[in-house]
């Protein structure tokens, strides 16, 4: 997986945390504070099924729909930046 470029695109953050709080169930007004943010942490790792569904949630994430398996093309392997679509206007 080539992950040093998928780190430089803005929307695999946006992914990664959107799926990844979606999948867990999280409510954001319940986090008005660092000890709710914690207390919030630690309901999840208490709780099997949203853990489990976080990694999925995660794990969706990282893995490229458009190839077979789990890896990344040999092409997107030599990526140096995120590829840009040649035809788009």
């Amino acid at each position: 997986m080539n992950l040093k470029v998928r780190i430089k695109n803005p929307w695999f953050w946006i992914g990664l945390a959107g799926v990844a709080l979606t999948a867990i169930g999280v409510d954001p007004s319940t986090f008005t504070s660092w000890p709710a943010v914690w207390d919030g942490i630690l309901a999840v790792l208490r709780n099997p099924v949203q853990l489990v569904t976080g990694i999925l949630a995660v794990l969706a994430v990282f893995i490229d729909p458009t190839t077979a398996g789990i890896r990344d093309s040999a092409r997107a392997m030599h990526y140096k930046a995120p590829a840009k679509d040649k035809e788009a206007k």
